[in-house]
């Protein structure tokens, strides 16, 4: 099932990103021939709107939108023919698409939660066997106090349990609005990657506010982390000369890695007593962001490097001859399949 979710979520965001070109040419006049959800072989045509046919495709990852005149950029009506600033809001139009997603995505959250304040510490899982497990723990659990001392972060959690290897401890707990008490021995010697009482864990609390702040809180949220994302290609660039020692803390995720931390965000959601799935909404907003940001880059066969030719052209009245446009276009998107290739590969060996 969370398979099958991470897929409908991954192509939704690739999907809503092309129906943000589909919504800019339609608006702009530029006539588009097909909107396709999924990739081809095509299964149907679902219906016509228009002068778009909506068709139903086999690879239900994403979709596409098909200008008129794809096949003959001479073609009158072609997007090849449209002026160089309506097709840059064409291509822009896909990347907003994605950070609109990113900044409701955070909206939801925070309209639904209130804002971040540690209350306590969430138990996602609980090691079979282990001491936490033995003292009748449970996956969604909120650890409150340690011996009476109150315990809002996992930093304060594990620092008080290290204090007390060997020694009988009794967590309070929050399960279903009670507060229960449960004793248990610390583990000296744990199993690899288990800890000493055999539980996984992250920090949780939100606090009531005003609906002003929530949504101000929303938007400095969407606000940092963009500007966190849109550092990051000129961080890694200066790691890689040396300009910089200190390695940037994002790195380019394959579908491994992003079904793991999906996977992560389902299983929290599962657990966690919140209105909202605050954890799978926080990844479809960095996913969502991320996307739009990557988009963005001038790099061959992304959007930034059509909209860079786009201001170009603009700029200097002129533009370069299409066979050279379409011989650059060809060399990034090969380039782009192999880094993808590499990305994912990496996550395998």
């Amino acid at each position: 099932m969370d398979v099958l979710l991470f897929i409908f979520l991954i192509g939704l965001l690739i999907l809503l990103h092309e129906a943000g070109h589909f919504l800019a040419a339609k608006a702009l006049g530029i006539e588009i021939e097909e909107f396709g959800i999924g990739f081809p072989p095509r299964i149907a045509t679902l219906f016509e709107w228009g002068g778009t046919r909506f068709t139903l495709n086999a690879l239900l990852i994403g979709g596409f939108v098909r200008p008129k005149g794809e096949g003959d950029p001479d073609h009158p009506d072609a997007l090849a023919q449209a002026p160089a600033w309506k097709r840059a809001l064409v291509i822009l139009a896909g990347p907003a698409m994605n950070f609109f997603i990113g900044w409701l995505a955070y909206t939801i959250v925070f309209l639904g939660t209130g804002l971040p304040e540690p209350q306590g510490v969430l138990v996602w899982y609980v090691e079979p066997g282990s001491p936490a497990a033995e003292a009748g723990m449970r996956p969604g659990d909120i650890i409150l106090e340690v011996d009476g001392q109150p315990t809002r972060t996992p930093e304060a959690l594990q620092q008080a349990v290290r204090a007390r290897l060997g020694e009988p401890i009794t967590l309070t707990i929050q399960r279903d609005g009670q507060r229960l008490q449960l004793t248990m021995v610390p583990r000296p010697d744990p199993p690899p990657n288990q800890g000493p009482l055999g539980i996984r864990i992250i920090g949780y609390g939100w606090r009531p506010a005003p609906l002003p702040e929530r949504l101000r809180a929303a938007w400095e949220a969407f606000i940092e982390h963009t500007l966190a994302l849109l550092r990051l290609p000129w961080d890694w660039m200066r790691h890689a000369l040396g300009a910089q020692t200190e390695r940037p803390a994002g790195e380019l995720m394959g579908f491994r890695g992003m079904y793991t931390s999906f996977s992560l965000a389902f299983q929290l959601d599962r657990v966690a007593p919140s209105p909202v799935p605050v954890y799978s909404l926080s990844l479809v907003a960095s996913l969502s962001l991320s996307l739009a940001v990557l988009n963005l880059i001038p790099f061959p066969a992304l959007d930034g490097s059509r909209l860079l030719l786009a201001l170009g052209e603009m700029i200097f009245r002129r533009r370069l001859p299409r066979h050279v446009e379409m011989a650059i276009m060809f060399a990034g998107f090969v380039l782009l399949l192999g880094l993808m290739a590499l990305v994912n590969l990496r996550e395998w060996l």
